[in-house]
């Protein structure tokens, strides 16, 4: 187990291209380092800055609310989804709005995932030699020592329940883990989310207890 109070809050990752975080169209092959950086400058040109720094505690969910898209919804063949994949989506989009991320049940069939936030599994390969149990434990120790500097408390990893995942150059891991506040203090739920950005540094976003649900 890492130390949390010795992880870095941006940790550099090997230089191989990872499988869980870029899309397929996103990822390069014999792309040299003068070809990499001019890509990275063309796409700041762009307008999308991939290497900029989340901000701290903002929670990106705040505010949104869920509403049912009333228009019809196609497959890539112009034929219109089932009404069941339909309704699954519908359900699958407002179980993540309202855990803002961490929880859609992985048991549906939506046509698509909210926001391309998917569930997966603890056991499924994330980088070349790791699985995203490993993958999203880096995470939360990240997450975990920006929370702990910032409030100066002294919360413990034990162990990653379940995870999310958007792909993309600035992807992002919504992950539920349980932690304790050192030395003796009660295992609580706490939710951790984390950023990689193009240049494959990992920026904390929040990390928290799991709120309390609404009534």
């Amino acid at each position: 187990m890492i130390d949390a109070s010795s992880a870095s809050m941006v940790v550099t990752s090997l230089p191989t291209k990872r499988k869980a975080e870029f899309d397929p169209e996103e990822e390069s092959d014999g792309e040299n380092e003068e070809e990499e950086k001019e890509t990275k400058i063309e796409e700041r040109k762009g307008g999308i800055d991939y290497l900029k720094v989340p901000e701290w505690d903002v929670d990106s969910f705040d505010g949104l609310e869920y509403y049912s898209s009333p228009e019809v919804l196609f497959s890539s063949d112009e034929e219109p989804f089932s009404e069941e994949s339909i309704q699954h989506y519908r359900i699958f989009k407002h179980q993540m709005i309202d855990s803002k991320g961490f929880y859609g049940d992985p048991e549906l069939s939506p046509y698509d995932h909210y926001r391309g936030i998917k569930p997966m599994s603890l056991e499924w390969e994330a980088l070349t030699d790791k699985d995203f149990r490993a993958y999203w434990e880096e995470m939360v120790f990240v997450c975990l020592h920006k929370l702990n500097q910032i409030k100066d408390s002294n919360v413990e990893f034990v162990e990653v329940v379940r995870g999310y995942y958007r792909a993309g150059p600035r992807s992002k891991s919504y992950i539920t883990f349980m932690a304790r506040e050192k030395p003796d203090g009660p295992i609580v739920e706490y939710q951790a989310k984390c950023m990689v950005t193009l240049d494959r540094k990992r920026h904390p976003i929040l990390c928290r207890p799991v709120p309390t649900p609404k009534p």
